[in-house]
């Protein structure tokens, strides 16, 4: 099955599907209100949306929202950045269930470093993760993400926060391994 990742602007079909993604894995799936997750105007955030192949059904999502400056966020996760430092949060990623098991996660990101990441100059970038999961995930393995020893209740439930120091060699190596990978593997990407 071919999976296609395009970025969401203001088209309402496809904010509407993000949404109705959202809302089957947070709602129907893990009982966590559409209330409860924070919505992101599109001054600074950047959408993410894949369909499958063929008849583009949605498949999955992930947004990046620009913290930088929001100390009191930061803080409240127990991430210690630079004042001045420039941080973006991978947020909202939600993979239907048929769609599991495909690597989703890692593609996403992945393709979110390369359109935003990357362009946006970030020093840092993080998320929430399941905290018993978060050690063993592939963003860990594979993009050299670093989890938090602590974990704390958050709007997904008990998380660590894992962080990407964007400037540090592991984290480049990192970033070019997987893109090596991928560009192996395009049969089912574009």
């Amino acid at each position: 099955m071919k999976l296609i990742i395009k970025q969401v602007t203001n088209n309402s079909e496809e904010m509407a599907a993000m949404f109705r993604i959202r809302h089957e894995v947070f709602e129907r799936e893990h009982g966590i209100a559409m209330a409860q997750l924070q919505v992101f105007d599109q001054t600074n955030a950047f959408h993410l949306l894949a369909r499958a192949e063929p008849g583009g059904k949605p498949a999955a999502t992930l947004t990046v929202v620009d913290t930088s400056g929001n100390h009191q966020l930061h803080e409240s996760y127990g991430l210690k950045f630079d004042p001045r430092a420039r941080a973006a949060r991978y947020t909202q990623l939600a993979v239907l269930e048929q769609y599991r098991g495909m690597g989703l996660p890692l593609r996403l990101v992945f393709e979110a470093h390369r359109r935003f990441i990357l362009p946006g100059q970030f020093d840092y970038s993080w998320l929430l993760f399941d905290a018993e999961r978060a050690a063993v995930s592939s963003l860990c393995r594979q993009l050299a993400f670093t989890p938090s020893l602590d974990a704390f209740p958050s709007e997904y439930g008990l998380a660590r926060s894992l962080v990407r120091d964007e400037s540090a060699p592991r984290s480049r190596q990192a970033v070019q391994q997987v893109k090596q990978y991928f560009e192996q593997d395009r049969s089912d990407f574009r």
